[in-house]
């Protein structure tokens, strides 16, 4: 399933569920698929999520990287912290304009 990220200050944008729900948690909210965020509650959720991120392990590295045939048939790893750009571009803008973001399934 697709969550949905919208805001009046931003393009919308869609993420799959299980990353949507890692962020959502990391933010403090309760991990709903759906739901809103703004004025000190924004704020509060971006300050948390940007600690949770930096806190985040790095991606372990396969252990057979140098071998040439596995490589062709594995997507490299997107770490959580990459896919949180968007979010956090959208937390900040909404911050910044005292706007609100708000989520649901696509």
């Amino acid at each position: 399933m697709l969550i949905k990220f919208e805001s009046n200050d931003g393009e919308h944008f869609v993420m799959l569920q299980d990353n949507a729900r890692a962020l959502l948690q990391m933010m403090g909210t309760n991990g709903k698929l759906e739901g809103a965020l703004s004025g000190e509650d924004l704020s509060s959720a971006l300050l948390k999520l940007k600690k949770s991120l930096r806190e985040e392990p790095p991606i372990a590295q396969d252990e057979n990287e140098g071998d040439e045939d596995q490589e062709d048939d594995k997507e490299p790893a997107v770490s959580l912290s990459s896919r949180a750009t968007p979010l956090l571009q959208m937390l900040t803008q909404a911050q910044k304009e005292d706007s609100f973001v708000m989520w649901r399934p696509e």
